[in-house]
């Protein structure tokens, strides 16, 4: 296993997957940023100031590690900082989930169609950051990627990156159609 995931095109596909996922999450929390603040403070987690500087920093964060995570020599570290942040992200829905607070948004995106906390979204993100560690540990022992591995590897990052947003949308769907029918049912 840790020889796969020393291979240059499986880095790079990591790498990429990664970046697209923090880039997409910054935007959408940038276009939206009261709403991504009210959803930061719905999380019950900090004081209503430090909720309003976490929905202003995180989005910028999030951008540098993207970036970070495609420019070699900043990869380590931006894979480091983005296995952290995915570790935070996990802990504070498992506090919420533990709450039973859990008809509340994850404001994983702000695209108009809102996730539940559950512990499937507390799995994901651990394996998230299990990606993120992957990438810390295996690219300084790896060589240096061909053309065509760097080119597989981002084809295959952002394939990867559209079938987790593709998934991310019918999760929303499901939720939205749960709610409906909740709200019809009263």
């Amino acid at each position: 296993m840790a020889d796969f995931l020393i291979q240059p095109m499986v880095l790079w596909a990591l790498r990429i997957f990664l970046a697209l996922l923090f880039v997409a999450a910054a935007l959408s929390k940038l276009r939206h940023v009261e709403e991504f603040y009210g959803v930061v403070r719905n999380f019950r987690l900090l004081p209503d100031l430090a909720s309003r500087v976490v929905a202003l920093v995180l989005p910028v964060v999030e951008a540098a590690v993207a970036v970070g995570l495609v420019v070699t020599p900043l990869a380590v570290p931006a894979a480091v900082a983005a296995a952290a942040l995915l570790l935070v992200f996990a802990a504070a829905l498992a506090i919420n989930v533990l709450r039973g607070r859990t008809q509340i948004d994850c404001g994983c995106f702000r695209n108009g169609l809102k996730q539940p906390v559950s512990w499937l979204l507390v799995l994901r993100n651990l394996v998230l950051t299990a990606l993120a560690l992957a990438i810390a540990t295996g690219l300084p022992a790896a060589v240096p990627a061909s053309l065509t591995e760097g080119a597989t590897g981002l084809l295959a990052g952002a394939t990867a990156m559209l079938i987790y947003l593709s998934a991310s949308l019918l999760g929303g769907l499901s939720a939205a159609q749960t709610a409906n029918k909740t709200a019809k049912g009263r």
